[in-house]
């Protein structure tokens, strides 16, 4: 219910300014694009949730018809909430009225929002970690200042902490994320 409201109340303001244009704008191969997209990270790691909500915001500036680079940022909810923050680079094929196919890639650090609880143990200090995504999708096409898009891929999350052990006083411990990532999304432009 919590994530629906997020997004319900992220998206709004998007698709009430986009409706408000009147006029279809033209094609557009340059300059500001924004990616605001929810997904699930699905797969294995060292905790029980087997798939865990992505909220992902890129802010990009498309140079060309087939290349983008920018800035990521967004929400995670690992075994505590992280920022992932990095640059993102995106390459776009056979784009036509702005659909088609891109590859995505980004990497960076993700800050721990919150202290992390684990079991019994008293947790020193809670550190985020290095994430890596690759992923490709594709662009639907719209006669508006928007698409919406779909994307899949990789994703890599590392995220440590340290915590105080009655043999050894402090011990640092690192959790790393290996999982598949399904992500659906607006670009706004």
């Amino acid at each position: 219910m919590r994530t629906n409201l997020i997004l319900l109340l992220l998206f709004t303001p998007i698709l009430v300014w986009a409706q408000n244009e009147t006029e279809n704008p033209a094609f557009k191969e340059k300059g500001y694009f924004n990616y605001t997209s929810i997904g699930s990270l699905i797969g294995s790691g060292n905790d029980d949730k087997t798939h865990i909500t992505s909220l992902l915001m890129e802010h990009n500036y498309q140079f060309n018809k087939t290349f983008a680079a920018g800035v990521v940022t967004g929400v995670e909810w690992l075994d505590v909430t992280v920022m992932p923050l990095g640059p993102d680079l995106k390459v776009f094929f056979a784009s036509k009225n702005n659909s088609g196919f891109f590859w995505g890639t980004s990497g960076g650090y993700a800050i721990a929002l919150e202290d992390m609880e684990f079991w019994d143990y008293e947790i020193i200090d809670t550190k985020g970690g290095a994430f890596f995504n690759t992923e490709i999708g594709y662009i639907f096409n719209s006669k508006q200042h928007y698409n919406f898009f779909l994307a899949l891929g990789y994703r890599y999350h590392e995220f440590e902490f340290t915590r105080n052990d009655w043999r050894l006083n402090e011990v640092e411990r690192k959790t790393t994320y290996n999982r598949l990532s399904i992500r659906v999304g607006v670009r706004v432009f």
